[in-house]
């Protein structure tokens, strides 16, 4: 019976408020859009590039636009920060109580490979981004856009849930209270290039194919994050390099929602000095971090090691 509970009916059952229930309900809806819009084909480049200067496909810029819309419509997002835009954009609502970072289509280059993505969003009270940390968060979600199309949401001590795209159109939940164990045997090495510099890292990674650990890695940050939690172990790596020493991934619109999404599940997400993800502050919109997530005893053996 429990795989028939609706996402807004299953929120009611765990108290979630109602005003949060109702914005992650119009998140609900973008990530159904965007699944319709990426199965009708809307996948070609625009020739243009993001603020990070990276080529935008007609589906992120549409991605972009179905999520500002949804959130402007609930009525209750003051401020959206996102990956495809320069700076935080403000909504006037007298009902406005959150401020919302997402990446509306993380991995996109995978698109033409056919390979799954997803999105992101991070969820904060208040009308404010900057200065704030991943400890602040009410929520966060992420959706995978894959052979199943699936919405995972972590609310603050409420853990962390599955919902499953039907084919009436309705997130049905699949699976809830996820909870990762300490120790792995899957991980996930982004950012291998750093290897050339960094022999301690292409160390760890020799090391945990010497042990005959299991490789998972698509090159989406979402869809590898997924497979750790649906695995209930795991191990994320992506450490800095030459061109991006402070690392590539961005704190408000993946580091920091999916650090706070793991720590409901009982797992960790470390920068590569050791500082907690979500103790980190947001300065700036796009500002840049390296993380190590997944398994609490992995993730801190393996920035231990890089720190000798």
């Amino acid at each position: 019976m429990e795989q028939k509970k609706s996402l807004n009916f299953f929120l009611r059952q765990k108290n979630v408020a109602p005003e949060i229930r109702s914005l992650l309900s119009n998140i609900a809806r973008s990530v159904k859009y965007i699944n319709f819009s990426l199965r009708a084909g809307h996948t070609g480049t625009c020739g243009t590039e993001n603020f990070s200067g990276e080529s935008q496909l007609k589906l992120d810029v549409l991605a972009d636009k179905i999520i500002a819309t949804e959130l402007e419509r609930s009525d209750l997002v003051s401020i959206i920060a996102s990956e495809e835009r320069e700076s935080v954009e403000k909504f006037s609502s007298s009902r406005a109580k959150f401020v919302v970072a997402y990446d509306p289509l993380d991995g996109s280059s995978l698109v033409d490979s056919d390979l799954a993505i997803g999105s992101i969003f991070g969820i904060w009270a208040g009308d404010e981004l900057i200065g704030r940390t991943g400890n602040e968060m009410e929520a966060a979600a992420y959706a995978v856009y894959g052979p199943r199309v699936v919405l995972v949401i972590a609310i603050r001590d409420r853990g962390v849930h599955e919902f499953e795209l039907n084919d009436v159109g309705e997130f049905i939940l699949t699976q809830s209270d996820f909870q990762l164990e300490k120790t792995s045997k899957y991980f996930a090495p982004g950012n291998l290039r750093a290897t050339a510099i960094n022999k301690k890292y292409k160390t760890l990674v020799d090391n945990w194919i010497a042990e005959k650990r299991t490789l998972r890695y698509s090159g989406g940050m979402v869809p590898d994050l997924h497979h750790i939690l649906k695995k209930n172990q795991g191990i994320f790596t992506y450490p800095g390099c030459e061109k991006h020493p402070n690392g590539k991934l961005r704190l408000a619109f993946e580091c920091a929602p999916f650090g706070f999404i793991f720590a409901e599940a009982g797992g960790l997400a470390l920068d590569q000095t050791g500082k907690k993800i979500l103790d980190l502050k947001i300065e700036k919109p796009h500002q840049r971090t390296t993380i190590f997530i997944g398994s609490t005893d992995e993730v801190k053996s393996a920035v231990n090691f890089l720190k000798k």
